[in-house]
């Protein structure tokens, strides 16, 4: 009899005094932090952090690096003060940085405040103000989609400080700036 009700509270939603539910502690807590996506067994994108707590559908990072690879190669390095992976629901697979990101491609240097990683659509996304680099080129914007490479970018609200020599745009580099 003692058995089943030590089995039945563990099972209970925590209260405070007042009789309110309170959020859940997290259920694990890690010193240095390191996973991988694949899909049919070719890596997506790597995570690794300096810590990290589960909390049952999310995952959150300290000082998060996520590699996310194109073609077996890495496409872009993303770096922040903060991330969350997502495990379960329709947000599976997908990451959200926040706090001083930064993105480095070969065709680029991505900063923002807030970035996600949408895993099913490929692309990146910033709701909020994104400043992206390149040589001496430099445009603002917000809303932006691209893809990993940074090679096609979309945003708007754009303010641009455009070099020719900063952009590529011969049959070979295909680079789109794509102001909305």
């Amino acid at each position: 009899m003692l058995l089943c009700v030590v089995c039945c509270k563990s099972a209970e939603t925590p209260i405070d005094a007042t009789g309110e539910s309170v959020e859940e502690v997290p259920t694990q807590k890690l010193e240095r932090f390191s996973t991988q996506h694949t899909e049919a067994g070719i890596v997506k994108w790597t995570l690794v952090g300096d810590t990290s707590t589960f909390h049952g559908s999310y995952v959150e990072v300290e000082n998060p690096t996520v590699e996310i690879f194109e073609d077996g190669a890495v496409s872009i390095t993303l770096t922040s003060q903060k991330g969350k992976q997502f495990l379960t629901g329709s947000e599976r697979d997908n990451l959200h940085l926040s706090g001083n990101v930064v993105g480095v491609s070969k065709n680029g240097t991505l900063y923002s405040e807030l970035l996600h990683w949408q895993n099913r659509a490929g692309k990146l996304y910033a709701p909020e103000e994104v400043t992206i680099v390149r040589g001496d080129s430099t445009w603002v914007g917000t809303e932006m989609f691209a893809n990993p490479t940074l090679e096609t970018v979309i945003m708007k609200n754009n303010q641009f400080k455009l070099y020719p020599k900063d952009e590529k745009t011969d049959e070979n580099h295909n680079t789109s700036i794509v102001p909305e």
